[in-house]
């Protein structure tokens, strides 16, 4: 028995017009996914603000740097001559009596003479540094130490010392009449009880014990 095919039903004579359709789609597509372009997404803008503390912004922070301190260099004591004595650094005043009354100041310990003399206050002859004021003025510069927290501070002016000179030289009760800082007064004291005997005072050319008064001037460079 022969099979036939339904002439309706069959595609063969229909397979080309297929093919070509198919080939049309395809290479549309193709096209379609070339000329395609991907927008990027932007990236999200992310936003955010601090509370401030109790309703106030806190306020910028600056630091100050404290200056350094300057430490200054001290300056050797100039030595005075016999006829400048008033006007030098260190200068050795004349006595007067109501220099010596109700003195409240530092004491320190000194050599007392061996027997008790009333002092002589107006003098025929003041007691002096052997060797004069510009010997002196040597002696206070081999001697004298400026001190550190002086330095430091800044600290600047005149002591003034008040003593005794004793019949045979010896100096005893030191203090200090006017001072400038508990430093530069003990100084002062220091260098004055290390220095030699002096020449004593004279009454009616006898060796007296006598007052005397120096001034020392602290001044930095």
């Amino acid at each position: 028995m022969e099979v036939k095919k339904n002439a309706q039903l069959d595609t063969q004579e229909k397979r080309p017009l297929f093919l070509f359709i198919g080939l049309c789609i395809s290479t549309g597509l193709s096209l379609a996914a070339f000329e395609y372009k991907t927008i990027p997404a932007a990236p999200p803008v992310i936003s955010y603000e601090t509370d401030s503390l109790h309703g106030f912004d806190e306020p910028p922070i600056t630091i100050i740097e404290p200056p350094k301190p300057i430490i200054q260099q001290p300056v050797l004591l100039e030595i005075p001559n016999e006829e400048e004595l008033n006007e030098t650094v260190i200068f050795i005043n004349e006595v007067h009596p109501l220099d010596f009354l109700n003195i409240e100041s530092t004491e320190v310990i000194a050599k007392k003479p061996e027997k008790a003399e009333d002092p002589f206050i107006v003098m025929e002859k003041q007691a002096s540094f052997p060797g004069g004021a510009e010997a002196w003025g040597k002696f206070l510069n081999k001697n004298f130490k400026y001190p550190r927290n002086a330095q430091r501070m800044g600290i600047e002016g005149k002591v003034v010392l008040t003593f005794f000179v004793a019949a045979n030289g010896d100096i005893s009760d030191l203090k200090v009449l006017r001072g400038i800082s508990k430093d530069c007064d003990a100084e002062a004291i220091r260098v004055l009880s290390k220095s030699p005997r002096w020449n004593p005072g004279q009454q009616r050319g006898v060796p007296v014990k006598s007052p005397r008064r120096v001034t020392i001037n602290f001044k930095l460079n």
